[in-house]
């Protein structure tokens, strides 16, 4: 089943995907936009974006995911 998504989720998307240099993951950030609030999605892409490169592991796109998974875990899931 194809889902529709509204031009403000793909925008949101695609913003997000740009920024964290991970346009291959498309499909899961619009995933992540329609589960989660916009407000919710943004601070985690601050925060990720605020760390520098050489402090981070793998990758940013890594780290926010990681950020997103915990979150939604222990409470702080924006929903």
């Amino acid at each position: 089943m194809l889902e529709q998504y509204t031009q403000q989720e793909i925008k949101l998307a695609r913003e997000i995907a740009e920024a964290l240099q991970d346009v291959g993951s498309l499909p899961y950030h619009l995933k992540q936009v329609r589960k989660y609030q916009e407000e919710f999605l943004r601070k985690k892409l601050t925060h990720v974006l605020s760390i520098p490169e050489d402090q981070i592991k793998k990758s940013r796109a890594a780290l926010y995911v990681y950020l997103i998974t915990q979150s939604s875990r222990y409470g702080d899931s924006g929903y």
